[in-house]
């Protein structure tokens, strides 16, 4: 295995370049909308904008035309077509509207959900949502009034402005949304009907849509609980058992003796909520939870009697409040009709592990007859009403099976709960990696929504033993006469999320995100009531995990840390920042079992746990002692960045096409983000340090684009640090911040995949043990035109200590170097070593002949030289300038910027207005008062001939040198390290014979 770059085929030409467009910013109370704004990292013009809704056009014609919305319905397996649904069949529907932003929603809500942000847990008021995000007056006048125009008689907006119920005739939405109707025969014997074709409406007001509900109603929503057999009654449940003073809620005399005389035992066949709040750290106070509401979901009838008896069994008094959705469900609980037994597993869950907590159930028409509309109902009122902060869900669908345009209108609506500051939870299901097994037959392997949707947390399902007070846990995959099941877990259609960078690299979002106890076998004691009087059993599956979940949640939020700081809300980010650096951990890593069912014919674990984060059991199950400091307000401050510098030879952290700090295939999905693990890697200390400088390059590019590095945690800023116009290895040298997580995070900006490879040159703490940092006036040091070149294959050393301004007495650790390579005769690399140490990483790559600069940091060997490796088929000239170096007696320590600024940006009148024309020099303002030197990133853009530019001290003659080359057009980024002059500026010079456009950011400087 080699660490040197692939370079790919021929460049092909590249057009001109583009910014990303922007929004809106807006203001309400204590709300900062981190709107998208002007977003400034240059972009090829090839990106293409994004689709307002999705869907697949029509027609191209005028915003009259229709225009088709999200896609319609897959047919489930097994199902036939049994003719035209009949004309006069009635429909509830539910027209959801976008966002008026989307962009500024997500914006905001990894504001508040992101430790380190200004905005972090300062969420919306109740109310406030339709004001700053739901979809303007004149937005839904307008889908009104066509709606109305399409002969439909809509209903008033909800609460939240993001959805219009109508109701009409399969014959008046036929017309209304240009889709035909079919009957279908499902394999299970159910009938069904289902639209043909996505929805369709005028192009204008499509855009404003995010989808049409209820235009199918053969998805039928499942719970995700299961028992073994046993069963027997139970009377008494008065807390007889309870002793006085008592400090925990405790199982009654007579449900422990029901349960005894099935042969099951606490600890072994069940876990009473007692063994369950041990095994996960929890509190077992009589108060636990207290001052949080915990909002259940729930398409069934309540067992009201039973929750009754159980709390007087626990002695507990927890209330439990009903409120019913969309007339709500009329079937009377049923042990036997499997009624009412979900929500009493639910609910008991919850009773005996936050017994200090409120609990509001909310309750949609039965699952057996409610439709896409009722089950997006009952979510969005849990939502828009705002008084739970938690809500578990245990009831969902496999994702083949789910409405497209279901998923859309439950994302708007966890999108709204994320920004109020509501933690969603839901169970990851209970058919292993092939969700949708016991809905239709289907081995596909799939995952369950809405425990895959991005702003939810997914938890998948253990086995939990207990010996000699010891609990162990393994991933949940057993069977017993009459049935089986397994934690669901897998990858999503979703596409990848920011917070699982470094875990999962599939290019997709991946479920579940955390696990607890699922097992039935070892699962949760119940009384469950109905007309054949009380009955105890013992109950499992993820609908178990779901609710123990919510109550580690509820119980962290009622902590002192997040009474303070506020409720976690959505929990994701905090999560998965919490497994990479919190202490004490705040969860067991699951590392034995798979959760492929061998009823669906998977045998050879295709999710199997392992250590650190997997689709089996997701990062682990809880451990509340690490909760509160990692969800609350007790994480490191995500954005470090000062101090002096430690040289090291280059090594090789990241590598995606060799699996090299990554496990996934070698390139990274568009818009997925690589994870480079910083601290206590390659030699690099396991805390303390403040920021890196890395190699970073690109290889195996499908499109045009750009990759931005920022600190793991931190929210994406808007610039970037390494572009391309085509198809060719290009590297770039970046000086990040370390996240507080020890991180760093590269984002892949492009429409396509691509290969990621960092090398790291050297590191900051923020101490005195490193170097400091002394700028000189950039002189050439090494130039081989004219002269001799590097030999294809070959290395030549040259000096650099004692050259002009750099010591030569041993105390210098590092140079910088603005390094250019020209005149290539075939595709290749160049490294750039101390003398005494040629590691094989490379510094610059080419696909063909091009002037290609990279600023490089490096050692120098013990002579005080430099060495140079042509890594190609053919000679090449070299030039390197000298532009500072680090010393043990050097006068400056490193700062970075809180976010990279930009300081020019000539396409958008920053810093100058206009290209800048031939021969003209442009100051640079806005570097900090003091700076000595600064660290930039540089870019032109639209030079269609070779040229340079070129940085110096302000208020000085030019010195000769180059920092940026081209030959020709396209998107051309370097880095750049320049002293300052007058006034600390630097100034910017186009040696090109016509005009560009360029684009400076400050990453950091020397004081």
């Amino acid at each position: 295995m080699t660490n040197k770059v692939n370079a790919a085929g021929p460049a092909d030409p590249a057009p001109g370049n583009r910014h990303r467009a922007g929004g809106k910013s807006r203001r309400r109370t204590r709300i900062v909308v981190a709107a998208s704004t002007a977003t400034l990292a240059l972009v090829a013009v090839a990106a293409t904008a994004n689709a307002a809704s999705g869907g697949n056009a029509v027609s191209a014609g005028s915003a009259s035309s229709p225009e088709r919305i999200g896609s319609a319905p897959k047919t489930p397996k097994g199902a036939v077509a049994t003719g035209n649904t009949t004309a006069g069949t009635q429909l509830h529907l539910s027209v959801d509207l976008a966002p008026r932003d989307p962009q500024a929603l997500k914006d905001f809500v990894a504001a508040v959900s992101t430790k380190g942000s200004a905005q972090y847990h300062h969420y919306l008021a109740k109310g406030q949502f339709a004001d700053v995000f739901g979809p303007t007056r004149a937005t839904i006048d307008q889908v009104t009034a066509a709606l109305r125009s399409a002969g439909l008689n809509p209903g008033d907006v909800s609460a939240d402005g993001l959805s219009i119920p109508v109701t009409a005739t399969a014959d008046q939405a036929s017309h209304a949304f240009g889709t035909g109707f079919t009957n279908l025969r499902l394999k299970d014997g159910r009938t069904a009907y289902t639209n043909t074709s996505a929805p369709a409406l005028p192009a204008a007001v499509a855009a404003k849509v995010a989808g049409v509900v209820g235009l199918s109603n053969f998805s039928q929503v499942a719970s995700h609980h299961m028992r073994t057999p046993k069963a027997a009654p139970v009377a008494g449940t008065k807390h007889t058992a309870r002793a006085t003073g008592a400090t925990s809620p405790t199982m009654c005399g007579s449900l422990t003796t029901s349960l005894s005389g099935q042969g099951l035992t606490d600890g072994v066949n069940y876990f009473s909520p007692g063994k369950v709040a041990n095994a996960y750290g929890m509190s077992t106070s009589p108060t636990a939870g207290s001052g949080v509401t915990v909002g259940v979901y729930e398409l069934e009838k309540v067992d009201t009697t039973g929750i009754n008896d159980y709390q007087n069994c626990l002695g507990t008094n927890v209330p439990v409040s009903y409120v019913t959705v969309d007339g709500g469900p009329s079937a009377a609980p049923s042990v036997s009709g499997n009624v009412g037994v979900e929500s009493t597993l639910d609910i008991e869950d919850l009773i005996g592990l936050v017994p200090g907590a409120s609990i509001i159930t909310y309750q949609g028409p039965d699952a057996s007859t409610a439709t896409d509309q009722n089950t997006v109902d009952v979510y969005q009122q849990m939502v828009t009403d705002d008084q739970a902060k938690v809500i578990s869900t245990s009831w969902g669908l496999c994702e083949n099976l789910t409405n497209p345009q279901t998923v859309a209108a439950e994302a708007n609506v966890f999108a709204e709960a994320a920004a109020q500051g509501q933690t969603v939870v839901a169970a990851a299901g209970d058919s292993g990696s092939t969700d949708c097994y016991p809905d239709n037959g289907s081995t596909a392997l799939t995952v369950d929504d809405p425990a895959s949707q991005p702003l939810v947390t997914g938890v998948g399902g253990t086995s939990m033993k207990l010996t000699n007070g010891t609990t162990t846990e393994s991933t949940w995959n057993s069977s017993w006469t009459g049935g089986a099941g397994a934690g669901g877990g897998g990858v999503s259609v979703q596409p990848s999320q920011d917070f699982q960078a470094g875990f999962a690299s599939s290019g997709h979002r991946e479920v579940p995100d955390v696990s607890a106890l699922a097992d039935p076998l070892t699962g949760y004691p119940l009384i469950v009531s109905d007309s054949t009087g009380a009955q105890s059993f013992v109950e499992g599956g993820t609908s178990g995990a779901a609710p123990t979940w919510a109550a580690a949640i509820a119980q962290t939020d009622s902590s002192a840390a997040c009474q303070a700081a506020g409720p976690i809300g959505y929990a994701n980010p905090s999560l998965y920042f919490a497994a990479q650096s919190s202490a004490p951990a705040p969860f067991r890593d699951i590392t034995t079992g798979t959760n492929d069912m061998a009823s669906s014919g998977y045998t050879g674990g295709q999710y199997k746990a392992k250590a650190g984060y997997d689709d089996a059991t997701g990062l682990g199950t809880p451990q509340a002692g690490g909760l509160a400091a990692a969800l609350c307000n007790g994480a490191p401050a995500p954005a470090k960045g000062a101090g002096t510098y430690h040289s090291m030879a280059p090594q090789r952290l990241l590598d995606t096409r060799h699996g090299i700090g990554w496990n996934g295939s070698n390139n990274v999905p568009a818009g997925a983000v690589a994870r480079v693990r910083i601290e206590g890697n390659a030699g690099i200390p396991r805390q303390g340090v403040t920021a890196v400088v890395l190699n970073l390059t690109a290889v195996q590019q499908q499109t045009v684009g750009w990759i931005g590095a920022y600190p793991s945690g931190s929210p994406r800023p808007s610039t970037s640090n390494l572009n391309w116009n085509a198809p060719g290895a290009r590297a770039n040298q970046v000086t990040v911040p370390v996240g507080g997580n020890g991180w760093v995070d590269l984002f892949n900006g492009s429409s396509g995949s691509t290969a990621m490879l960092a090398d790291v040159a050297g590191y900051y703490t923020n101490d005195t043990t490193g170097s400091k940092f002394d700028p000189v006036t950039p002189s050439r040091v090494f130039d081989t035109r004219g002269k001799t070149p590097v030999a294809a294959g070959g290395t030549v050393s040259f000096p650099v200590a004692g050259k002009d301004s750099i010591p030569n007495n041993g105390t210098v650790t590092a140079v910088v170097l603005n390094t250019t390579v020209l005149d290539q005769k075939s595709i290749g690399w160049l490294g750039v070593y101390a003398s005494n140490n040629i590691t094989g990483t490379s510094n610059i790559n080419w696909n063909g002949p091009s002037a290609l600069p990279n600023l490089v940091t490096v050692p120098l060997g013990p002579d005080g030289k430099v060495a140079v490796k042509n890594g190609s088929a053919g000679t090449v000239d070299v030039f390197a300038d000298v532009f500072g170096y680090y010393s043990a007696n050097g006068s400056f320590t490193y700062t970075s910027v809180a976010s990279p600024q930009r300081l020019l940006d000539t396409r958008l009148g920053i810093g100058h207005n206009g290209a800048l024309a031939a021969g003209a020099t442009v100051n640079l303002a806005g570097i900090p008062a003091g700076a000595k030197a600064v660290v930039l990133n540089v870019t032109e853009v639209d030079g269609h001939a070779p040229g340079w530019l070129a940085a110096w001290a302000a208020g000085t003659p030019p010195t000769g040198t180059s920092n940026l080359n081209w030959s020709g057009p396209g998107a051309n980024p370097n880095a750049v390290l320049v002293p300052t002059g007058t006034g600390a500026s630097v100034s910017l010079m186009n040696s090109y014979g016509g005009p560009v456009d360029a684009i400076a950011d400050l990453f950091g400087y020397f004081s």
